[in-house]
């Protein structure tokens, strides 16, 4: 008997070694639960938002046409128009000049929040020509709010500001909640949840006047501040500087230079695409 369990134990052992099971250390998975996303200069790891949609256009979906313009050519898109964004940093600009440079939409700079500490409310100075100008060309518009909003009250004074500068007037494309961390500025360390409930305020206040919102965002903001989840009911533009949106999350704006150069302006402008299935 005691001959027969020795034998069974050399047999089980020997089973064991020869699959690698045994005396094997395994070591945790450092990335469990996380996705390998390109940030634009290298790959990272984050952990993925649930219920948002991502992102699955592809870099070969994007080539330079003859003319040096960045022109989508993937399937999933009906439609992919150019546009550009603009401020009062611009200056006068001839908006003829940009419709005739194929220029199909702008966002314009509304106003703001000072960095300060006291965080001034401000109107873009050239809002009201930019507007004008854009709309008598046939160029679809928008607008933008510069936020630096710390509390859900300054997110509704900040929207409240917004529509009584827009006065009722009829807007193509959404009221954009760009809401960013800026050296020095006075939101710099806002948390995510504080950040997602001032983006929920500012787009609540803009639908309920009979506008459609939408929130600005960039890498940083997108991966580690917001609740993308809870923003999802909202038009999302995002920011990724490169040649093409390499962003985890879909999104249906696109800003993808701050140097573009455009006839009719002056200085270097922001370039985008706004994606239409």
């Amino acid at each position: 008997m005691k001959k027969r369990l020795t034998h069974l134990f050399i047999y089980i052992l020997s089973a064991l070694l020869l699959s690698g099971c045994a005396f094997v250390h395994r070591e945790p998975d450092p990335h469990e639960g996380m996705v390998e996303v390109f940030n634009g200069d290298t790959n990272i790891w984050i952990y993925p938002q649930s219920d948002v949609p991502v992102n699955t256009v592809r870099a070969e979906d994007f080539i330079i046409d003859p003319n040096g313009n960045r022109v989508y050519c993937g399937g999933e898109y009906s439609a992919v128009l150019r546009g550009i964004d603009v401020s009062g940093f611009q200056q006068e600009i001839d908006w003829a000049q940009v419709r005739g440079a194929g220029i199909d939409f702008a966002i314009i700079r509304i106003g703001g929040r000072a960095y300060g500490a006291e965080g001034e409310l401000y109107a873009d100075g050239l809002f009201e020509g930019n507007l004008t100008g854009a709309k008598a060309e046939g160029i679809m518009t928008g607008v933008y709010f510069f936020s630096q909003a710390m509390t859900v009250q300054e997110a509704k004074e900040e929207a409240d500001f917004v529509l009584e500068l827009l006065q009722g007037r009829r807007l193509d494309l959404p009221v954009f909640f760009d809401w960013e961390r800026v050296s020095g500025g006075r939101a710099l360390e806002l948390d995510g949840e504080t950040m997602t409930q001032c983006a929920e305020t500012f787009c609540r206040t803009i639908e309920d006047a009979g506008y459609e919102a939408g929130v600005y965002f960039n890498l940083d903001t997108s991966y580690y501040g917001y609740n993308m989840a809870r923003l999802t009911d909202y038009d999302f533009w995002c920011a990724a500087i490169g040649d093409y949106p390499f962003c985890y999350y879909a999104h249906d704006f696109w800003q993808y230079s701050f140097e573009g150069e455009v006839p009719g302006i002056s200085t270097v402008c922001d370039l985008n695409m706004m994606f239409i299935k």
